[in-house]
């Protein structure tokens, strides 16, 4: 079975990083799908430059296109997901703490509703 990449969908039934990313220019928007066509093809195998740990459970997609950088942060859930958490565009050398908390809190709130399903 195949890993699938999934949207975090909150309570209210928004997905916030897929949003972010149709936000984005056409060009950018191919180089994240690239990316993230890298992370289904190798899966756990995929390391640098285009993946990286950031804390626990939680990891970064790292995208550069142009002069942009982006930042992805996900988890690997049950049932051979990656749950695309919470995206920004980098403009500073360290992820802010706020933003991994918030990735955190979605990864919490994912994992609270989708074992409440079962």
């Amino acid at each position: 079975m195949d890993w699938k990449v999934v949207f975090y969908r909150g309570k209210d039934g928004n997905e916030p990083v897929k949003d972010f990313i149709l936000g984005q220019s056409d060009e950018a928007i191919g180089e994240i799908l690239h990316v993230f066509d890298l992370l289904y093809r190798f899966n756990l195998f995929l390391g640098k430059p285009y993946v990286e740990k950031v804390k626990g459970k939680i990891w970064s997609l790292r995208i550069k296109h142009s002069t942009n950088y982006y930042r992805i942060l996900y988890f690997a859930s049950s049932g051979r997901k990656y749950v695309l958490l919470h995206a920004i565009l980098k403009k500073r050398d360290k992820l802010l703490k706020r933003d991994i908390e918030l990735a955190e809190v979605r990864m919490d709130d994912y994992n609270e509703r989708s074992s409440s399903k079962h």
